[in-house]
């Protein structure tokens, strides 16, 4: 009996063990079984897409195109565009779903999606490669019974069977072909689907695949019709639009979209044509490497490179577009050989090669223009039959740095006769490197670019350039290399869709080539690390006329006005709809913001240069009991604060106006008038709130003043600006600031810097606060700010000073910056941390950013000069900034 339980027992694991054998074998063969199956009759996505379509969209690993969009850097930033905004809902939707995670969905999920819109209108159709799911497609009719899912029915109809989902809108059709889940809401493509698959388009040239793009190395590759590109691309710009009236696509135009965690390529090739003899030239050439590309200095904002033809041919071209400019250049030839015995063909096309450039250079506000010597022997000839003409001039006086810049300029009689009819010619400095010749208004700009040139220190050398060029220089026809900052390019001046989405993108390089009658364009969008600024959808806005270089805002952004001035009107831009109002007839005058007056309210003073002031709503309409004449002549720009206006007048004194138009004057009379308006601080302590106001009435004697709201000065003002029995003059209004020096109640503070660099703090009393007065290097223009901690200053060659209230300095040099009386510096908390940032603008259209530690902010210096206007972060909105460019153009950016 013992031993058969034991021979029993030993059965037991062995029976146990074949168990697992045979199961292992049954799963074996099923998931064999199973591939297989999936694997019969395998009929590829794009099969069965019609080729009636305008539009076709092929993704080839819809997972991992998921994965790269919600690993891309700028994702959050695509709510900024409202058409986009919905997307971020399915986007987060995903990126916290447990299910697009399951290892063995993504798995089955890789199969491509192929997409097409069709040339009716609104018809789509999609079919999706199921791969190892194909089988399941086959008991979905079988399980479809027991599963009951709102307007969702199934429809037996023999080979058409199919799920029919019905909306209010359209009705789609959803059913299983082979291996395919295909959809379509018209009834017709579906039941035709696998006549679409045997007939494979009669018409071949037409046939809708991919022959220049490999849809495999894009996350999601495109064809498009001549007419769908047409549609797309007109409304971005006139000229684009013109262009796309003279070319004739040849075949479909293909696409692909690669994302990357920090950038977005988009790269498209055409076959084109055209039946203007001169684009047609142009479209059958092959394209080669610019040599400009390779001397790009390292530090260029912006380049353009225009390599698709001579001078010549290109004016042949624009002839195509503008037929009028040829009357234009005719007339500009007659001028020509009647003032200096040159045509146009000897003056421009005989000398010049086929490559055009401009680039701009970081803190320089002018361009430089480079243009291919072809002949440099004629070149020579040309400019000295020029300069011998009676209306050309080189002046070749200028060395600067060792380097001998000359100059073109029209002689200084003819000058003055053309700016009688209010013509202004520009005159040029020009340098010859190589086969190039540069151009620029400006040699500090020419020499700056010149020295990097020589130096190597050149574009394609740098990180940036290698990630959004991938370190190549190929071969092009045109090229545009942007940064967002500092330029615009031609795509993104329209308020579109398409322009918006791009402008969420800080840097861009389009690249244009031409091989043999195909066109390739590409377009490598960089958003940035996560910081700078970001242009907001519909800026920057062309102002007319000159606007002046300072503005003013005041509201919350959804309700908010920017107040600027332009020629003879007044103005307040919405910030909610960019709408703009005007008021008209002001002669010369300043608007600025009414601060102080009224809880949720808008308004601003509009002030004439005799005194004539207007208190207008948000709207520009004046405030009933206005204008109201002073009869002064301003000897200072108008200052506003708690609700009142102060103005300064060329006998000394200041007048100040309510809200209500009445009328008072301080009590202060000044000895000389005041030429900077009064600053102000308001200091809230245990027992009262007093307002203090400091005051430089500008003379060479050189005092500041402290006074209250209504003029009274304080004990012991007014104070020196110099020491040591010296006399000193100063620009702007001194600095009323409160520290904390440690102590429960805040210490009022008066700082002063004159214009020779002597940094002076008084305290409440008029005493010199030591360790002051200091000696700053440099010449001074601008008055200090603080910033909580630490005074910031900057000298007109461009020192940036820190210094703080126990009289440590530190320093650093701007390079290529200047400012005096135009400049200005500012202190803003840009993401909420209460440690501010300092930012400064200066005499050129450049406007620098910093940190406390001299860091300088990503992406700027930002093209805008003057005065800005910040609006802070508010609940999920960030902090922007609004300013005015010496383009004549209003920007607006959004920090990130």
């Amino acid at each position: 009996m013992d031993n058969q339980s034991e021979n029993t027992d030993k059965k037991k694991p062995g029976r146990f063990k074949k168990f697992l054998i045979t199961l292992f074998c049954v799963i074996f063969v099923i998931c064999i079984s199973w591939v297989v199956f999936s694997l019969i009759g395998r009929v590829d996505a794009a099969k069965i897409i019609p080729d009636f379509a305008k539009l076709r969209i092929s993704i080839s690993n819809p997972v991992n195109l998921i994965d790269n969009i919600l690993s891309h850097e700028s994702l959050h930033e695509i709510s900024a565009v409202q058409e986009l905004a919905p997307a971020m809902n399915l986007i987060d939707m995903l990126h916290d779903s447990p299910v697009f995670k399951n290892r063995l969905l993504r798995l089955a999920a890789r199969g491509s999606i192929e997409a097409a819109l069709l040339a009716e209108e609104g018809k789509i159709a999609i079919s999706w490669d199921m791969r190892l799911l194909s089988p399941l497609l086959r008991i979905l009719p079988a399980i479809s019974g027991f599963v009951t899912i709102p307007n969702l029915y199934y429809v037996q109809s023999g080979n058409n069977s199919r799920f029919e989902l019905r909306t209010e809108d359209a009705t789609f059709y959803i059913g299983p072909y082979r291996n395919l889940l295909f959809v379509t809401n018209s009834r017709q493509v579906f039941e035709s689907r696998s006549a679409a698959l045997n007939e494979q388009n009669s018409h071949s040239e037409y046939t809708m695949t991919f022959n220049m793009i490999k849809p495999s190395s894009h996350d999601i590759a495109l064809i498009l019709s001549g007419e769908f590109i047409n549609t797309l691309l007109s409304e971005q710009d006139a000229g684009i639009a013109a262009l796309l009236e003279k070319i004739e696509f040849d075949s479909w135009v293909e696409a692909g979209i690669s994302i990357f965690p920090g950038k977005i390529e988009f790269n498209l090739a055409a076959p084109l044509s055209s039946g203007e003899r001169s684009l047609s030239r142009i479209l059958e050439q092959r394209s080669r490497a610019p040599g400009m590309a390779e001397f790009i200095p390292a530090d260029a904002q912006y380049a353009t490179i225009l390599s698709a033809g001579t001078l010549n041919e290109l004016y042949q071209a624009a002839l195509v577009f503008t037929p009028e400019l040829d009357e234009s250049l005719r007339s500009a030839e007659s001028t020509s050989r009647l003032l200096m015995g040159l045509t146009l063909d000897d003056l421009l096309f005989s000398w010049t090669g086929n490559e055009f450039a401009v680039f701009g250079i970081e803190g320089r506000p002018h361009p430089v223009y480079a243009i291919q010597i072809a002949d440099e022997r004629k070149r020579q000839e040309v400019f000295n039959r020029a300069f011998r003409s009676i209306v050309l001039n080189e002046n070749v006086r200028l060395n600067f740095d060792g380097t001998r810049i000359p100059q073109i300029s029209v002689p200084e009689f003819l000058q003055s006769l053309l700016r009688n009819w209010d013509i202004f010619t520009p005159s040029p400095y020009y340098i010859i490197y190589r086969d190039y010749i540069l151009v620029s208004e400006s040699a500090e700009a020419l020499l700056s670019a010149l020295r990097s040139m020589q130096r190597n220190n050149v574009l394609p050398g740098t990180a940036s350039w290698r990630n959004i060029a991938g370190g190549r220089t190929t071969a092009t026809s045109f090229s545009l290399y942007y940064s967002l900052d500092l330029s615009i390019p031609f795509f993104l001046r329209k308020n579109t869709t398409l322009g918006r989405f791009i402008s969420l993108y800080q840097q861009g390089l389009a690249r244009m080539s031409i091989n043999r009658g195909t066109v390739e364009v590409s377009l490598v969008l960089v958003p940035g690390s996560g910081g700078g600024v970001i242009q907001v959808n519909g800026y920057p806005i062309n102002i007319a006329g000159m606007p002046s270089n300072r503005i003013y805002g005041a509201g919350t952004a959804e309700s908010g006005r920017i107040f600027f001035s332009s020629g003879d009107s007044a103005f307040s831009l919405n910030m909610a709809d960019n709408s703009i109002h005007e008021l008209s007839g002001q002669g010369g005058h300043w608007v600025i913001s009414a601060d102080g007056i009224g809880d949720n309210t808008v308004n601003a003073w509009v002030v004439t240069d005799r005194g004539r002031v207007t208190l207008v709503n948000s709207n520009m309409e004046p405030v009933h009991g206005f204008p109201v004449l002073t009869g002064m002549r301003l000897s200072s720009p108008p200052a506003a604060y708690n609700g009142r206006l102060y103005l300064c007048d060329e006998n000394g004194k200041v007048h100040v106006i309510d809200e209500n138009g009445r009328q008072s004057d301080w009590e202060t009379v000044f000895p000389f008038a005041v030429r900077s308006p009064p600053s102000f601080l308001t200091v809230t302590t245990r027992n009262n709130t007093i307002t203090y106001a400091a005051v430089y009435p500008k003379s060479f004697f050189g005092e500041i003043w402290l006074l209250n709201a209504d003029g009274k000065a304080f004990p012991n003002w007014p104070a020196p600006i110099s020491v040591n029995d010296e006399f000193g003059v100063g620009f702007g209004s001194p600095l009323v600031f409160a520290h904390n020096n440690n102590t429960r109640e805040p210490a009022v503070r008066v700082a002063f810097i004159n214009q020779s660099g002597l940094l002076i703090i008084y305290d409440e009393n008029a005493a010199i606060v030591p360790p002051f007065p200091i000696i700053l290097n440099g010449i001074f223009y601008q008055q200090p700010v603080f910033d909580g901690v630490y005074l910031w200053l900057i000298s007109s060659e461009g020192t940036f000073f820190r210094v703080s209230m126990e009289g440590e300095v530190l320093y650093q040099h701007i390079h290529g910056f200047s400012v005096m009386e135009e400049g200005y510096i500012t202190v803003f908390d840009i993401d909420g941390d209460n440690v501010p940032e300092v930012f400064i603008t200066g005499d050129g259209n450049a406007f620098y950013g910093f940190t406390r530690n001299f860091r300088s902010l990503e992406g700027f210096p930002l093209p805008v000069w003057g005065k800005p206007f910040f609006i802070p972060a508010q609940g999920g909105r960030k902090a922007e900034i609004f300013g005015i460019g010496m383009s004549s153009r209003l920007y607006r950016w959004q920090f990130r």
